[in-house]
């Protein structure tokens, strides 16, 4: 069904994120091919495929105009990918960019119901949409002052630092280049609270995006998560931590505790090794 939509927002560039997977794998692929071709209230008028994989994966089909292809076998991480794609909107004149991760795929009307968003909300700077784990809420979400993070689908009914997954998200490309430079813990895990923490900052209104997006929260399936990825998002938790708290680490602990905990019960006594080692190495130099 089409979403009437009373005027033109502006254009759209898609940045998707890739790692060990070609461009026409990723789930959005098809969508976005299509909405290259379409007209709307919000118009996506580039994709930029950021390949942070060791070997180079070309797209199957390459539209000189409208898509290019950044491969970068050092691995920034999404924050790098971010980071690019300011410079690519400004250079293709976009207003906005959608980011995307490989997994995440789109609905052909996803643009019209952010525009309809948009319609009721015509200041906001970031558009939110629903995503879930499973059947489970996990974006959008609030940052409690303890650092504690808690889904809700109203974050601005609820006390707390709005925050979201960033794939799937559509904002302005002024909001994104005005975040500050991302710690060097942050370049993969935590790099969507990072950039929340900074438009809460600078009260940038966020609107409610009326569709559901699915997504794989690795922290969430241990089985699949290996000990390295989960030192890395440790890491980047700590960093986050020290930025919102001003370095008080005693809820941080007991959060990791607790984690750990969880891991120790389901079996998976390396991940609960894993984070009691770095919440101690914590407490030992606070």
């Amino acid at each position: 069904m089409t979403i009437a939509v009373s005027r033109s927002y502006g254009t759209v560039l898609a940045i998707l994120v890739l790692y060990g997977r070609k461009p026409e794998e990723a789930a959005s692929w098809p969508t976005l091919m299509a909405l290259l071709r379409n007209d709307g209230p919000l118009r996506l008028d580039h994709c930029l495929v950021h390949d942070n994989s060791p070997e180079r994966h070309a797209p199957a089909i390459v539209a000189a105009s409208n898509i290019s292809v950044r491969w970068t076998p050092d691995n920034p991480g999404t924050a790098g990918a971010y980071i690019n794609a300011v410079d690519v909107a400004q250079a293709h004149g976009c207003d906005w960019l959608l980011l995307l991760d490989q997994d995440t795929d789109l609905r052909a009307d996803y643009l019209d119901r952010a525009a309809r968003t948009l319609d009721a909300l015509p200041n906001a700077a970031i558009l939110v949409p629903r995503v879930r784990h499973g059947h489970d809420l996990i974006s959008p979400a609030t940052i409690g002052s303890r650092g504690g993070v808690k889904p809700t689908d109203r974050p601005s009914t609820r006390p707390g630092i709005p925050t979201a997954i960033s794939s799937g998200i559509i904002l302005r490309k002024t909001a994104l280049a005005s975040v500050p430079p991302f710690p060097r813990a942050i370049w993969l895990d935590y790099v969507d609270h990072w950039m929340f923490l900074s438009f809460a900052r600078r009260k940038l209104a966020i609107g409610l995006i009326d569709a559901d997006l699915s997504h794989d929260l690795s922290i969430r399936t241990p089985k699949t998560l290996s000990t390295e990825r989960l030192a890395s998002v440790l890491a980047a938790e700590n960093a986050f931590n020290d930025t919102m708290t001003g370095g008080p680490r005693g809820w941080l602990r007991l959060r990791r505790v607790a984690r750990a905990m969880r891991y120790a019960a389901s079996g998976q006594f390396a991940h609960a090794r894993t984070i009691i080692r770095h919440t101690l190495a914590r407490a030992t130099s606070s």
